[in-house]
């Protein structure tokens, strides 16, 4: 399904366990030869590097057991 993803997004990683989510934006989208190339701000000023495919938009889940690790459009913002 198509999702609308731009510059200025707001993006929630979570990275399991005990990490806390993290907040961001996107900042730089590439469209290259290995598909779509997502720079995340966060923050806390770090950038991460994932790809379109890794963002999700289903960030309030489908069970009640807590999300996939993983990158998702928040739905707060």
């Amino acid at each position: 399904h198509i999702m609308n993803v731009d510059i200025g997004l707001d993006i929630i990683g979570n990275f399991g366990a005990t990490v806390p989510e993290m907040h961001g934006q996107i900042s730089k989208m590439e469209d290259t030869a290995q598909g779509t190339m997502v720079d995340v701000m966060w923050a806390n000023g770090s950038v991460h590097h994932i790809t379109l495919d890794d963002i999700r938009d289903d960030y309030m889940g489908e069970n009640g057991y807590g999300l996939p690790i993983g990158f998702y459009i928040n739905p707060f913002a």
